[in-house]
């Protein structure tokens, strides 16, 4: 009886670690099988967000680049004494009053003008701005040669009818020099 005990304990620790090491060799087996498959669609996912990410950030940067291009195309007709087609790019057929846009409207006669732009900063919260503010820093030269530099803002928005970029509002100051 003595005998029968211990060996009675031998067969159950062996039987028990018999079944262990066959759900070790089991689970590797079936892991190794679907790890690739797991493996490859997570990199698909990947790819395909980053893909994505790309394409936001893209309509984003041309968005900003629309919006800078058009403020810089008004800036130049308001310079050139195109008024007419200078005053089409405000919202609401809005006109800016006087002290929005300093004096720079009251100038007959621009020589020159030199546009400098900060990046646009986002004012919605939408993956592609719909609604910006550009900082500008404007040098002027006027026909009687007095040089004038200008800074402050001009705020654009996307139009609802035709998605171009429209000024909305402007804040500009004359810089001593």
């Amino acid at each position: 009886m003595r005998l029968l005990i211990p060996a009675l304990l031998a067969l159950t620790f062996v039987g028990c670690s018999c079944q262990r090491q066959q759900a070790e060799t089991d689970t590797p087996v079936a892991d190794a099988a679907t790890a690739p498959v797991a493996d490859d669609a997570a990199a698909r996912a990947r790819a395909e967000a980053a893909k994505r990410a790309d394409a936001l950030s893209q309509q984003r940067l041309d968005a900003m680049n629309e919006a800078v291009n058009k403020l810089h195309l008004y800036l130049q007709q308001l310079s050139s004494g195109k008024r007419e087609e200078a005053d089409k790019h405000w919202a609401y057929q809005r006109m800016p009053r006087g002290n929005e846009e300093a004096d720079l409207r009251s100038i007959k006669q621009f020589t020159s003008m030199r546009i400098e732009n900060d990046t646009p900063k986002q004012l919605d919260q939408e993956a592609v701005p719909e609604s910006l503010e550009i900082p500008v820093d404007l040098r002027v030269n006027v026909a009687d040669g007095e040089p004038r530099r200008y800074s402050g803002w001009y705020r654009m928005r996307r139009s609802p009818v035709d998605r171009s970029w429209e000024l909305t509002a402007t804040s500009l100051s004359v810089k001593l020099q």
